[in-house]
């Protein structure tokens, strides 16, 4: 299966769509502040939510691993189990990018 990443970066329709209204920019994954778990399992940062927030893989693996989106403010939250749930949430098929804001 094509990794989602690879496929948004390929597309520049598809990136310039997350990133606005979506506030989904691949381009800024990285955090300014030390962020980890209390379990010690890795946080890996690729994609800011265009607020000040960052979301992270968590765990090994690849994009099938929990998404982590954590605010400006130190709050924190599961935001999905792997990419393709979260594509789904980003850009839902039926109700379109209005479901960003549910």
């Amino acid at each position: 299966m094509e990794s989602l990443i690879a496929a948004v970066r390929e597309r520049e329709g598809a990136a310039l769509f997350l990133a606005w209204p979506g506030g989904f920019d691949l381009d800024r994954g990285d955090r300014v502040e030390d962020v980890h778990l209390a379990s010690g399992a890795a946080l890996e940062g690729f994609a800011d939510d265009g607020a000040g927030g960052t979301f992270f893989f968590c765990g090994e693996g690849g994009e099938e691993r929990p998404i982590l989106s954590a605010d400006s403010e130190g709050a924190a939250a599961l935001a999905a189990i792997g990419l393709h749930e979260m594509g789904g949430r980003v850009v839902d098929p039926i109700t379109g990018p209005s479901a960003v804001a549910a």
